[in-house]
């Protein structure tokens, strides 16, 4: 695949329609199927280790992650809340990691993808 036409991690993994298993994380933190999914085939726990060292002023209980491709192996960590108000943003993550974007929300405890944001 050409490096200029990756897609979204979301439209792959866009499969979750349904409650299924919960998987335990680290300090009560827990994944969706669909996230838990996305850590173990696309190597990415850092993210999520990443998100939960940053401060922010966003609502504990919904956050809305998104990691976009600047360039090559650089992106930017972007957290807004519901209403899209920008409440954290975090230049030149190096990572290795296939796709473009990636959008993780974070309800309280748990982190999901949007496609099961209202079945949790």
């Amino acid at each position: 695949m050409n490096s200029n036409n990756r897609t979204s991690a979301n439209d792959l993994y866009n499969v979750y329609l349904v409650p299924e298993e919960l998987h335990g994380y680290k300090d009560g933190y827990e994944f969706t199927e669909g996230v838990y999914d996305i850590t173990t085939y696309e190597n990415c726990l850092w993210l999520f280790d990443l998100i939960l060292d940053q401060k922010t002023d966003a609502d504990p209980e919904t956050q809305i992650w998104c990691l976009k491709r600047m360039k090559q192996d650089f992106f930017m960590l972007t957290c807004k809340n519901k209403e899209g108000r920008k409440c954290a943003e975090i230049k030149n993550v190096e990572a290795c990691f296939y796709f473009d974007d990636l959008t993780i929300i974070k309800k309280g405890k748990l982190f999901c993808l949007p496609i099961e944001e209202n079945i949790y």
